[in-house]
């Protein structure tokens, strides 16, 4: 027989109240290029985190792996399991984010590193043990991870095993209706070359470019390519002195892997996908 236990309303107020500051206070604390040890494992695309002396949960960006909690999801109880296998056998994970950190439960929104390199949510969708799930404003890595989630389909792996499994939406890729243009990207110089070879002149006001291994974004602010134009994006300390055309400086170094395929995408301010250069 289940026993009912009664507590007085004004104290699950107070307790409350004191979870809600903890948890406002270690979300905000939760920093990107730092390595927090894993504290715990909750399902397939949740885990927890230690930070300082608190703990807080984190929930991995742009992906959705089956239920396990109230039901369990075909690929639920697999998906958990390889989460937590790749969890504790990192130890430690680090984190990036995208404009929102946070959700509606405050757990933190975050991609996962772990400490051989791999991506935890790409790793998963790779698998096919997660489906691809976007919620506004967090878009920066849609169309690569609808990329994954596409070729996981193709491979009938995991969740899409059945032929039968669909997408949370539309995995088309969103590309934009601009034409002319292309990417070049100088990987040991550090340099990115965007040309137009459009008639018309086009505002780069909101547009960004994407160093897709490191998930790394250059946002353009205020700027005209124009006709005919192109424009360099530098993040590193080559000489520029014969290169032609208006030079930006990214505000980050060696964002290109020299070591690995690291391939550049340009999105528009749509986020819709208007060129690419894949390293081969």
């Amino acid at each position: 027989m289940r026993r009912l236990f009664i507590i007085p309303i004004a104290l699950l107020l107070v307790a409350a109240a004191g979870c809600s500051s903890i948890a406002n206070l270690t979300s905000k604390s939760v920093k990107a290029n730092t390595w927090y040890p894993v504290s715990g494992y909750i399902d397939g695309d949740t885990f927890n985190i230690k930070v300082n002396k608190e703990y807080v949960t984190v929930r991995m960006l742009y992906i959705d792996a089956p239920e396990i909690k109230a039901y369990t999801e075909p690929f639920g109880a697999e998906a958990a399991e390889r989460t937590k296998l790749l969890l504790a056998d990192s130890k430690e994970v680090r984190l990036s984010f995208d404009e929102s950190k946070k959700d509606s439960y405050d757990r933190v929104l975050a991609m996962v590193e772990l400490k051989d390199g791999t991506i935890l949510n790409e790793q998963l969708l790779e698998e096919g043990l997660a489906k691809v799930l976007i919620i506004e404003p967090n878009v920066k890595m849609e169309n690569l991870y609808k990329k994954l989630e596409q070729q996981a389909k193709q491979d009938k792996l995991a969740i899409w095993s059945s032929g039968k499994e669909s997408s949370h939406a539309d995995v088309t890729l969103r590309k934009a209706v601009q034409t002319g243009l292309s990417i070049e990207v100088d990987k040991k110089a550090e340099l990115v070359t965007i040309k137009n070879t459009s008639a018309n002149a086009i505002n780069l006001e909101g547009w960004k470019l994407v160093s897709v291994l490191g998930n790394q974004t250059y946002t353009f602010q205020a700027i005209e390519l124009p006709a005919k134009g192109q424009i360099i994006v530098s993040s590193g300390d080559s000489n520029l002195g014969n290169q032609s055309g208006v030079i930006l400086e990214w505000e980050a170094d060696n964002v290109w892997d020299d070591t690995a395929q690291d391939s550049a995408e340009l999105y528009n301010e749509n986020n819709e996908l208007a060129a690419e250069w894949e390293d081969e």
